[in-house]
């Protein structure tokens, strides 16, 4: 056992410690209605949008599920040899991040704060820095310090000026060059290395998730179809939810890889 599992306890217990704090304290900074475009109309309570702010918890209970996963290493019906499963490390980062996306959005959605929607993207960031760079080291080669160095690079270029608040591009646009370049290295890696043993289902299945989330959001805007500000069912709600989801299958896709080389 390896008490780096308690990270993403320790991410959750002190950022969700945080919101509370902040929320009930009034919430610092001036109300500038961010999460406006999500449809939920915004509640004179403490938590501007409930159904945006709580569905975020599924990050959370996704990120904490995977550390009770890693505890003793990573143990899941179907686990194989490669760097996700055999370093004590990278496997709790991802744990960590996962749950960092919960508070991260809920700063957003329950605050309505300028800073509450820096928080939301670099949270985003920070997360998808992970399996890019983790698919760009296996496909062009390199353990676990390569695949730290990568995502130190990815993760910093892409969150500090987003903190900063000097980034010239949205969390969005980002997303729309690394989301490809993620299929790209997993499509390279395997046709490079086709003596490594992939399930691609859990893949699969988190991509799925992943496009009717990102369906339901689009549909689910502000004047959208599916948009009913007043309504305790909130479609950005499900996509928080399916995206919580869509970040366990990507965790049993890397758990199950077989490489003999590893």
């Amino acid at each position: 056992m390896t008490p780096l599992h308690w990270i993403p306890w320790i991410v959750a217990v002190a950022f969700l410690t945080a919101f509370f704090a902040l929320g009930l304290g009034g919430w610092p900074g001036e109300f500038v209605r961010e999460g406006e475009l999500f449809c939920e109309a915004f509640r004179s309570s403490w938590i501007k949008q409930p159904a945006n702010t709580w569905s975020n918890l599924g990050f959370v209970a996704a990120g904490l599920w995977m550390a009770t996963r890693i505890r003793n290493g990573v143990d899941l019906p179907t686990v194989g040899r490669n760097p996700f499963t055999r370093s004590r490390w990278i496997p709790v980062l991802y744990a960590a991040l996962v749950v960092f996306l919960g508070p991260g959005s809920m700063a957003m959605h329950g605050s309505g704060r300028a800073w509450g929607a820096t928080a939301d993207v670099v949270a985003m960031l920070l997360y998808i820095a992970f399996p890019v760079a983790y698919a760009g080291t296996r496909c062009f080669g390199g353990g676990a310090r390569a695949f730290g160095w990568f995502f130190l690079v990815l993760a910093g270029g892409l969150g500090i000026p987003r903190a900063l608040g000097i980034a010239p591009w949205s969390g969005s646009a980002t997303y729309a060059v690394l989301i490809p370049a993620l299929i790209v290295f997993e499509a390279v890696g395997a046709r490079r290395r086709p003596e490594v043993s992939r399930d691609w289902r859990p893949l699969i299945a988190a991509g799925a998730s992943f496009v009717t989330a990102l369906t339901i959001w689009r549909l689910s805007h502000t004047g959208a179809p599916l948009c009913d500000a007043d309504s305790l069912l909130q479609g950005h709600a499900i996509w928080h939810l399916l995206c919580a989801s869509t970040t366990v299958g990507i965790f049993l896709f890397y758990a199950a890889e077989d490489d003999p080389s590893a």
